[in-house]
């Protein structure tokens, strides 16, 4: 029974001695794996930075921006010339005739009368 016990023990050890190897082996290769990430990081920190995709973006933002300021700023004209336009269309579907206005005859006059004095 002695024998056996030890055969058996052995066994144990043996079983037990492959699975740590196991073990070993995949931390070993994890550890490759790591490395390699490292050197990769450490080789891209070395080399000298690209241009940045950011300021292109950033540019591209920029130019839209500007787009939409100066379409914006022209709406209260665009707006101006369409409502005058339907107005013209709505009298003259009444029956209405109308004349164009005198060149300057609803620019701001001086007459003593400013912004803040109107009641």
């Amino acid at each position: 029974m002695a024998d056996q016990e030890v055969f058996a023990a052995l066994a144990r050890i043996e079983q037990r001695q492959a699975a740590y190897e196991q073990v070993a082996h995949s931390i070993l290769d994890m550890m490759a794996v790591h490395n390699e990430k490292l050197d990769a990081i450490l080789e891209a920190a070395m080399g000298k930075p690209g241009p940045s995709p950011v300021a292109e973006a950033l540019a591209a933002i920029l130019v839209a921006t500007q787009e939409q300021t100066r379409l914006l700023s022209d709406l209260p004209s665009a707006l101006a010339v369409t409502i005058r336009e339907e107005m013209q269309r709505e009298l003259e579907a009444e029956g209405y005739e109308t004349e164009p206005a005198v060149p300057g005859a609803f620019d701001d006059q001086d007459d003593g009368d400013q912004a803040g004095d109107r009641h």
